[in-house]
């Protein structure tokens, strides 16, 4: 049965309208509390290039979504390709499955970590993460939450697509703040593969292997090294790459 703390949250989501109320701040911080979580996040995004931050930007959260980003890995991006929840109650087991992920996430403090799939029948939009910095499983109260949190911001997040999409702007402004000025760009990220590609003479599939793989020794964000080599500072063919 749905928690009364969490029907509120589900009521402020379902009721932000055109206002953003239901992607706010206060809503992500809300969610939380009734989760018994340290933070949570929502991204928008179902391929090999992850998900935008769209919800909920809270430091760690932001931070652990970056780095499944960067490292090709974590409990998010399994979540997206199963399309299923992948509930983590203590990241000290999961070095096996997650070996570079897992150690990042403890270093921040992290020790259980909870992906829901943000999706409707064949529909899928995204991830629902949520983390805490101390072992235990999401009680059988918090995952009936955390499954009707995941419903309600799917339908969000697909109602602010459609609006936006349809959204005309004027001298190449971008959508509106809020659902898609996310903390991470990912175009660069895009442009940055397909010009690897050429260069290494490599599928785009490897040359996003081989980003990833330069981001993490050289201890830089693929955002960072991507656009490095859109504006041409960097380029993997050369010497030392």
């Amino acid at each position: 049965m749905l928690s009364d703390q969490m029907a509120a949250v589900i009521a402020l989501v379902g009721g932000g309208g055109d206002k953003g109320v239901g992607l706010s701040v206060a809503a992500a911080g809300a969610a939380a509390a009734a989760l018994g979580v340290d933070g949570i996040c929502a991204g928008v995004g179902t391929g090999p290039e992850g998900v935008v931050l769209a919800w909920g930007r809270e430091e760690t959260s932001t931070a652990l979504e970056e780095a499944a980003f960067t490292l090709g890995e974590g409990p998010g991006r399994d979540c997206m390709a199963a399309g299923v929840p992948v509930l983590v109650d203590d990241l000290s087991g999961a070095m096996a499955r997650w070996p570079v992920f897992a150690p990042f996430a403890m270093d921040l403090g992290v020790r259980a970590i909870f992906a829901l799939p943000l999706r409707i029948g064949a529909i899928s939009v995204g991830t629902l993460l949520a983390h805490r910095g101390s072992p235990g499983s999401l009680r059988g109260g918090q995952l009936i939450d955390a499954l009707a949190l995941a419903d309600a911001l799917t339908m969000l997040l697909l109602r602010r697509a459609t609006r936006e999409s349809a959204r005309p702007t004027a001298g190449g402004e971008g959508p509106s703040a809020g659902w898609a000025a996310p903390v991470t760009h990912r175009l660069e990220v895009h442009q940055a593969t397909g010009m690897v590609s050429v260069q290494l003479g490599v599928s785009l599939a490897e040359a996003l292997v081989r980003l990833r793989a330069y981001a993490y020794a050289n201890d830089r964000s693929l955002n960072e090294v991507a656009a490095d080599v859109v504006s041409r500072r960097l380029r993997l063919d050369g010497p030392g790459s």
